[in-house]
This record gives C-alpha cells, structure tokens and sequence, in this order.
C-alpha cells in the first residue's frame, strides 16, 4: 500500500482491506473473498472506468501497473504478453516468500499521514 502510494503521482487510488466495511459492503457485488478465504489476494478494482471487473492477483497487480502510468504502464503491457496461469503462478511465488526475500519490520510501521485519507475503512 504504501509503495503505491509513493507512485501514485494523480492521487486516485484508494484502499481498503478485505475485512473492511466498505468490502463487507460490497463483497458480493464485487466478487470479493470473504476476509481471511483470501487473505493474500490482491484485488483492484477502477470505480472510475465504471468497471464491474476486479481484477485478481497478476491481473490486478498489473491493472494497478497501469493506473500508475509512466514506466509502471510499460512494464504492466510487457508482462501482460504472458499467459495469465504463468503471471499467477509467478505472483503466487512472491506471495508466499515476499517477506522472506524483501524482509520485514519487527514494529508495525505507520502510514504517511498523506495515506491516512486514502484508506476506505
């Protein structure tokens, strides 16, 4: 979240957890998971482009790619020319050992006070 948050240059992406109650809100509209069925599921979904769609793993992480514009674009067209199992399998890979090879913070760290508005609670 907070890495998407430094490159959102616009300021148009907002988030929310899947436990949250605008998911709870709209999780059948959606097609969201129930919170903790897919904890680790990464969904985006463009209220702006009226899309009805939420895009999962691979597909959402390069939907959101290029909502971000710039190189992010570039690199989301690049690696969309790969068959949708192969991205998946891929982002299930980093999913499950994203800690182990990025590490992690023993403290929860806070949010910049600039993404405290941006969270859908």
């Amino acid at each position: 979240m907070q890495w998407t948050h430094r490159r959102d240059r616009q300021q148009e992406i907002w988030f929310a957890a899947l436990d949250s109650d605008f998911a709870s809100k709209h999780r059948e509209e959606l097609g969201l998971p129930e919170a903790g069925e897919g904890a680790e599921t990464f969904a985006f979904w463009n209220q702006e482009r009226q899309s009805e769609v939420v895009c999962f793993k691979s597909e959402g992480a390069l939907s959101l790619l290029d909502e971000l514009g710039g190189i992010w674009a570039v690199l989301a067209r690049v690696m969309g020319v790969f068959p949708i199992g192969l991205r998946d399998t891929c982002y299930d890979l980093i999913a499950r050992n994203r800690r182990k090879w990025f590490g992690t913070s023993e403290e929860c760290q806070l949010p910049p006070d600039s993404l405290a508005g941006k969270v859908l609670a």
